[in-house]
């Protein structure tokens, strides 16, 4: 018999007009229904999960989710950690910088984003009123992946900064001699996390918002093709 999850349909805050009741995934309790302790049970996780993705169109709203936080929102890392702060990387220009810092951002975080669509989907429904659901999505999915993303700047260091495989590689295809280089500073591995959190929360709450308004309109578009 399949694991029911106390049950809230993720996909009625992709879709406001999906009717839960076609819902492949029923609620065994009715009474703990949208209970929150469902997110700490590994079956309960991986049934919302299966559930949302039992749909093409999730497909696409994952991939249209993962471009824009990856690359929407990595531009204004990659500005915030390569220009404001100065910090280190390949010697290219800032463009293809931000090209090879998104693309390993969009690889890397794929599979986090895949799992945090539906998680902070199905906390969002929730909410009884349909209006607050694209607030609360943005909320719990932007901070999740706020601190998904807290150690990025480590592993972006050992796998794509200055002095590493990828990055030398890089600079001998794209650099020129003439891209800005400069000297990267050290800064304490607290203090490192704490500015990533501190922007990554306002950020990706906001890259989540929009992400939800393109996967709606996407949504739409599929309903009436």
């Amino acid at each position: 018999m399949p694991h029911r999850v106390p049950h809230a349909t993720a996909w009625t805050v992709f879709d406001p007009a999906f009717d839960p009741a076609l819902d492949e995934e029923r609620p065994a309790h009715p009474g703990r229904a949208g209970d929150l302790r469902a997110l700490f049970d590994p079956r309960s996780v991986i049934t919302i999960v299966r559930g949302f993705y039992s749909r093409r169109i999730a497909w696409l709203v994952l991939l249209i989710s993962a471009l824009l936080l990856s690359y929407g929102g990595g531009a204004v890392m990659f500005w915030y950690h390569a220009i404001y702060l100065g910090e280190g990387g390949p010697a290219i220009s800032h463009w293809q910088h931000w090209l090879l810092d998104s693309s390993a951002a969009f690889v890397g975080l794929f599979p986090a984003v895949a799992v945090i669509l539906p998680l902070a989907g199905w906390v969002a429904a929730r909410a009884k009123d349909e209006q607050n659901r694209p607030t609360l999505f943005a909320l719990a999915g932007g901070a999740a992946f706020a601190l998904v993303t807290a150690p990025g700047p480590f592993l972006h260091d050992a796998l794509v900064g200055r002095g590493t495989w990828m990055a030398t590689q890089v600079t001998s295809w794209w650099g020129d001699g003439r891209a800005p280089l400069p000297a990267a500073e050290p800064v304490g591995a607290v203090a490192e996390v704490a500015r990533q959190v501190a922007l990554g929360l306002p950020l990706y709450i906001l890259t989540m918002a929009v992400a939800l308004i393109v996967a709606r309109a996407a949504v739409r578009v599929g309903r009436a093709a």
